[in-house]
């Protein structure tokens, strides 16, 4: 669902638009998220896989120059297993200048009720109503290497916390605000991206031990508080000018390194786009 709410601003022009497209990339420390493979490791130095990814950004909006908003979307669900989740196209974005971008992770208190989403996938994520209800905020699925060398299930399920007698419910959802340099101009779509780094869930301020915190923490309110704290270090936007520099170099390198057919392959263009990103 997408909702714009314009606000009067000095430096946006609410007579003309533009678009922006906004993509959501998963990333581990620089490369991009590849699904069961086991030679990640966190700050612990636990190895792991992911093989999905899936939540919920909410309220998510554009502050101008003179720290004016526009509200983008209420709710926007993500999913690894959906590749056509994790872009969505905004139009009628006001022109100016935004130096923010700024959204909910998962739910807050508010709008974290049970029974919003009727409808898969949104209304698979569910969180139990004994719980505290409402929805997942994320579910990080995978698998850990133990102490003693075996795999186990990892469970990274983010959501309401509670207290252990179940009579008080926390709220665990938090804002992140990245800084950007966006300047929207008429008839143009300008594409913003926003990365999701896993490892940084497990690193800063707090390391998270796979090993303390076992498989699943959906009733682990100490283990929700890190991931919580970690939570504002693990995303970062990157606008237009970037992407689409980005894109020109790992063109004209594919067109230099690839004379052979079929070469020019999704999976290659983005190996070699992750090669390049450091030097931008």
């Amino acid at each position: 669902m997408v909702m714009l709410a314009l606000f009067l601003a000095a430096c946006t022009d609410h007579d003309k638009h533009g678009a922006i497209t906004l993509y959501v990339l998963h990333e581990v420390d620089g490369t991009s998220l590849v699904m069961d493979n086991l030679n990640y490791a966190n700050e612990a130095g636990n190895p792991y896989l992911v093989n999905e990814v899936q939540w919920f950004i909410s309220n998510l909006e554009l502050e101008n120059c003179n720290g004016d908003c526009i509200r983008l979307m209420e709710t926007w669900y993500i999913d690894t297993n959906i590749p056509g989740s994790q872009s969505i196209g905004i139009s009628d974005v006001p022109l100016g200048s935004y130096r923010t971008i700024r959204f909910t992770f998962g739910l807050n208190d508010a709008d974290n009720q049970s029974g919003v989403f009727n409808n898969p996938p949104e209304s698979n994520m569910f969180w139990p109503d004994e719980l505290g209800g409402g929805y997942h905020y994320m579910k990080l699925n995978g698998k850990y290497q133990t102490s003693d060398s075996l795999l186990a299930p990892l469970a990274i399920h983010l959501g309401r916390g509670q207290n252990a007698e179940l009579t008080e419910f926390y709220d665990n959802s938090f804002v992140v605000e990245l800084p950007i340099e966006l300047d929207v101009y008429e008839g143009k779509d300008y594409p913003v991206g926003i990365i999701m780094n896993i490892n940084k869930w497990f690193r800063d301020p707090y390391i998270y031990d796979f090993n303390t915190f076992g498989s699943a923490i959906m009733q682990n309110q100490e283990a929700q508080s890190i991931l919580k704290a970690n939570g504002n270090g693990v995303f970062q936007a990157i606008t237009h000018f970037k992407m689409e520099s980005l894109l020109k170099t790992g063109t004209e390198l594919l067109q230099k390194a690839a004379p052979q057919p079929h070469f020019m392959t999704w999976e290659n263009i983005k190996k070699r786009i992750e090669s390049i990103k450091e030097r931008l």
